[in-house]
């Protein structure tokens, strides 16, 4: 609860950490701090928010102190470049398996939303989102998934009924980068894409996620992110329209990389929780609301 402290942790000025919440704000829409005079306090907003990161990287944080603890013997180092919403949201809660299987490898998760240079950044594996042509790279396609119209239950609770897809008018749509991917889906559905033009534009896909477990919009879910949402309830869906997606996660590793014993049990790790997945994807379905 203090701009200055938190400037001092992480050796930078106050006026930076000032400036990078007011940018979050700024792209969420909402207010995290309640500024007086010489003291902040966070907003609900704010605490649900803070709920959510403390867990995540907890369990972050937790992992990587597993793998810290070392007991006398060399050990092997892997570095991997993720985004933070497929490492929250898909990697970290799988990770633990592989850590089991293979205790004496040092993981060490790099979050980016940037396409890291694996050669200049000594990153041996990434996985990004895209079409898996990158130059400089081999990649290598792990899943893809569909995207579903997704919001906080509670939201739905006075708001104007949702029969038909045309009564999503009523409600603020939350868009990730661009209009592009609602637009399909009333298309999809039948109806004028220029529905879609209306809602704040997230360039994040955790913070679209918060901000419709919020309550703030409904927005278009990565599946293969959001099922243990879906499951709990935290997120519903009120209907079940998807909509394929252009994208797909890739490993990605340099052309020219030596081969690596480490990266082999990781690549094929990543592998089999892919075909698990879509084993599961099969025989599921989700309750829409």
């Amino acid at each position: 609860m203090s701009f200055t402290r938190a400037a001092d942790e992480l050796c930078i000025s106050q006026a930076a950490v000032s400036h990078q919440i007011k940018t979050l704000e700024d792209a969420l829409q909402i207010k995290l701090f309640k500024r007086m005079t010489r003291a902040i306090t966070l907003t609900a907003e704010g605490a649900i928010l803070q709920r959510s990161l403390v867990d995540a990287f907890g369990r972050i944080d937790r992992v990587l102190a597993q793998l810290a603890q070392g007991e006398g013997r060399a050990r092997k180092r892997l570095t991997v470049a993720v985004t933070p919403a497929f490492s929250s949201r898909w990697l970290v809660h799988r990770l633990d398996r592989f850590l089991a299987a293979h205790s004496q490898l040092e993981v060490r998760l790099v979050h980016t939303v940037m396409h890291t240079d694996l050669g200049r950044d000594s990153i041996d594996l990434a996985i990004r989102w895209g079409d898996g042509k990158w130059p400089g790279v081999e990649c290598e396609r792990l899943f893809g998934t569909e995207l579903l119209p997704v919001c906080s239950p509670a939201m739905l609770k006075d708001g104007p009924p949702l029969l038909e897809p045309s009564d999503l008018a009523h409600y603020t749509l939350l868009h990730e980068d661009s209009c592009d991917d609602w637009e399909r889906w009333f298309e999809q559905a039948g109806l004028a894409p220029s529905l879609a033009l209306r809602g704040p534009l997230i360039d994040d896909s955790n913070a679209l996620m918060q901000a419709a477990l919020n309550g703030q919009g409904i927005a278009l879910g990565r599946m293969a992110l959001i099922r243990d949402d879906l499951r709990r309830g935290t997120l519903v869906s009120p209907f079940s329209q998807t909509l394929s997606t252009q994208g797909a996660y890739y490993m990605c590793w340099r052309p020219t990389r030596t081969e690596q014993e480490a990266l082999t049990w990781f690549s094929d790790f990543l592998r089999n929780e892919a075909r698990e997945q879509e084993a599961v994807v099969l025989e599921e379905s989700f309750t829409t609301v």
